[in-house]
């Protein structure tokens, strides 16, 4: 008799585990964070066939797969973790999903799994990597470590280097800022005043320091002369930077050595290697495309001054998607570049709908896997035609996270409303660069 209860209290329990899964694997499409809560309580292999099932799932928000990290990460490591160990040693080569999903776990026991693969990284030429967004996430990954051998900590900082594709350089520079090492101190105040790298090497420092003289190399200098080998670490988290950059004065920068100056409707152009993804859809005929033309003009003269190590390209968007790239990517800084660059800007004509989504879309997949871009200039006058203005936030928000790409916004026309409105909705542009890091121009 007690057998019997005991098998029938077990296949109730398997269907009610059976039935908490099925909830929580439909809160997760339906973006019900709270709904998604059981299961932190549920670990067994069903629970992890179904969380496979989620990450891999495209109709699954990014904030959907972050709590369910959060809460698969509190699963103990008999019957619960233990399930995603066995899953990496049987899958030769995770998805993208799925190594993000590992990334956000921080669980201890997959720190040797990033750390191989980061391995290629001391062999691999830099003009032979692939995929440097893979790289990104394992670094992010390893951030989450405190402890890390010296050697493991060196390998790390030797990714500043500027030969290094953007986004593998600043989820170094991020990565040291959770590590409690002294050894990337050095090359991070290196990089306080960097026009790409300069605020991450300043987070981190904050980090790790308690510190913060914003981009004044000179003062970063003199602390760690007085004091950098011996003083003690912080280990801050990004919310702690974030409070701190809210209550404190923006920190006064030094006056900048003008090698380069350019400004693309006011912007100022501070970057390595960009990209300009421009309107010339119907709603730009007149002014607004000769004034574009004028601006580009204006832009690719100033690039003769600017050092030969830039790369650049454009893209513009109407009815279709058209672009001014080499085989490779983005163009040298050279002058047969400007002059192509110069004779496509020349020829735009206004005329179409407005394919936003169909131009983030195509630098997502053929341009940023290779194109080493660290901001991006998005210019337009309208609303997508092609899709919906959630779409281009996913869009712009997926750029960001896997190549952490600025994107700086100018909204051509668009009539925002005084800060202090009470009924102030920010626009399509704004809401791209809020999300983004970038800065939102109006014009």
């Amino acid at each position: 008799m007690g057998g019997a209860f005991l098998s029938a209290a077990l296949v109730h329990g398997i269907e009610d585990s059976a039935a908490i899964l099925r909830a929580v694997a439909r809160a997760a499409r339906e973006g019900d964070l709270a709904g998604i809560g059981p299961l932190k309580n549920v670990h067994d292999s069903k629970a992890g066939d179904t969380v496979v099932r989620m990450i891999e799932d495209k109709k699954v928000s990014d904030a959907a797969k972050q709590r369910i990290a959060e809460l698969v990460a509190q699963w103990p490591a008999r019957g619960g973790l233990d399930y995603f160990d066995f899953f990496l040693r049987t899958h030769q080569r995770l998805s993208d999903e799925m190594l993000r999903f590992y990334a956000e776990l921080g669980c201890v026991q997959f720190k040797p799994f990033f750390l191989g693969l980061l391995a290629p990284l001391k062999t691999v030429p830099v003009a032979d990597i692939k995929e440097p967004a893979r790289y990104a996430t394992a670094l992010r990954a390893l951030g989450r470590f405190r402890e890390q051998t010296e050697a493991d900590v060196l390998q790390i900082v030797g990714l500043l280097d500027e030969k290094f594709p953007h986004v593998i350089r600043i989820s170094a520079a991020d990565a040291l800022g959770g590590i409690q090492s002294r050894r990337g101190l050095p090359a991070l105040i290196a990089l306080v005043k960097d026009d790409t790298m300069g605020e991450a090497a300043q987070r981190s420092l904050y980090r790790l320091t308690g510190q913060d003289f914003g981009d004044q190399a000179a003062k970063w200098n003199a602390w760690f002369k007085e004091q950098g080998q011996r003083a003690e670490l912080r280990m801050l988290g990004l919310p702690d930077w974030e409070t701190h950059r809210t209550k404190k004065p923006a920190v006064a920068a030094e006056p900048e050595k003008e090698e380069f100056s350019a400004r693309f409707y006011g912007v100022k152009v501070k970057t390595r290697h960009c990209l300009f993804i421009l309107d010339s859809s119907g709603s730009m005929d007149g002014e607004r495309i000769r004034q574009l033309k004028e601006e580009m003009g204006n832009l690719l003269a100033a690039l003769q001054d600017k050092p030969k190590q830039m790369r650049f390209g454009i893209i513009i968007f109407h009815t279709m998607v058209e672009t001014c790239l080499s085989g490779r990517g983005l163009l040298k800084n050279d002058a047969a570049s400007i002059k192509k660059a110069t004779r496509f800007v020349e020829e735009l004509q206004a005329f179409g709908a407005t394919a936003m989504v169909g131009a983030l879309h195509f630098a997502l997949t053929k341009v940023l896997p290779g194109g080493d871009v660290d901001t991006i200039y998005l210019l337009s006058d309208g609303a997508p035609t092609d899709g919906p203005p959630e779409e281009v936030l996913a869009m712009a928000h997926k750029i960001h996270q896997d190549f952490r790409v600025k994107i700086h916004t100018i909204g051509i026309g668009e009539a925002a409303k005084p800060a202090e409105s009470q009924d102030r909705q920010p626009t399509l542009l704004e809401q791209i660069a809020n999300r983004t890091g970038g800065t939102y121009t109006t014009r």
